[in-house]
Order: structure tokens, then C-alpha cells, then sequence
């Protein structure tokens, strides 16, 4: 599937915007950054995290799924005080504050993979990013893969960290 490349800034009022929803309905936690994904030098994937409001205190890594049952965590990462500003962390060996939870694993070839940002309180979360193994492959390090559904976008990371908040 290729990539739809959506303007960053699109991505982040469409974030804005889902983090609206809930104080209107209840019914999710308030949206308050933007999670991506990214690849070293060796092309193991990398967390991404842009806070524009607020902090998170730790990241999942699940398979993509309609039905909320069907997912199953692929990693469970949580940072050692609050994330604030942009973070990343290598999925497989995480250090810097981050300690895996639940270890991640290999990726499955084919499967759909969501990662988000989330607070212990669940008082905030961020936006979800969804991608394949194929997704990964076509990412050189530095450059952001973010966003999910029909609004995906790839920046490279200073782009994204300059514009990831600019619709909150």
C-alpha cells in the first residue's frame, strides 16, 4: 500500500480535533501530541513522541485491529518521570528513562501494527501511528512515519518536531 502523504500540519488539527471529541462525548482519553515511528541506522524501529500540551508516561505497541479485542500487545514501554517536548526510543533496547514493560518482539510481515502515547492516569494520550513491517522498510532513519488511517504522512524528524503541534 503506498504511502498518502498528508501535510504535517493536517495531521496535528486532525489531532487537535480527535482530542476534542472526548470532552464533548467522554468516551476516549484527550489527545495531546503526536506519536510516529521511525528507523535506526540498522532499521529497527524507533518510537517518536511530540507532546504539544501536557505529558505521557509510557507508549504501546499493539496489532491494528477494528475489533478492540482482537489486539494483542506487540511492546509496553514506560518512561521514568513525564514525557513532555519530543522523545524517541529504540523499540527493541530502550534506555534513556524508557524500560519495557512487556518486551517487544519481532514484527510480523503483513500484520498492521498502532502505536500510541498514553498517561497512567489516562487523563492524556497522543495520536496513534499505524504501520507494517513495509511501512518500516520504506523509511530511511529520520524520517517520521505518523498518523493513521487515510492520514498518513512521512517528515523528516526536524520537520516534525518544529510542526507535529501546530494544530493544538
Amino acid at each position: 500500500m503506498p504511502i498518502r502523504r498528508a501535510p504535517l500540519v493536517a495531521i496535528a488539527t486532525a489531532a487537535a480535533a480527535a482530542g476534542a471529541a472526548p470532552l464533548l462525548s467522554g468516551c476516549t482519553v484527550p489527545v495531546a501530541g503526536v506519536a510516529g515511528v521511525t528507523v535506526g541506522k540498522d532499521g529497527s524501529p524507533v518510537g517518536v513522541i511530540a507532546m504539544c500540551e501536557e505529558h505521557v508516561d509510557g507508549a504501546t505497541l499493539h496489532t491494528d485491529a477494528e475489533d478492540p479485542g482482537a489486539q494483542e500487545d506487540a511492546g509496553v514501554w514506560k518512561h521514568d518521570g513525564p514525557i513532555t517536548g519530543l522523545t524517541t526510543w529504540p523499540l527493541a533496547s530502550p534506555g534513556d528513562g524508557w524500560t519495557a514493560e512487556k518486551p517487544f518482539g519481532r514484527l510480523a510481515p503483513g500484520q498492521a501494527y498502532r502505536m500510541y502515547a498514553w498517561t497512567e492516569d489516562d487523563s492524556w494520550s497522543t495520536s496513534g501511528v499505524s504501520f507494517t513491517t513495509e511501512d518500516l522498510a520504506a523509511l530511511t532513519p529520520g524520517q517520521v512515519r505518523y498518523g493513521a488511517d487515510d492520514m498518513i504522512g512521512t517528515a523528516p524528524l526536524e520537520d516534525f518536531r518544529e510542526k507535529a503541534c501546530e494544530g493544538f
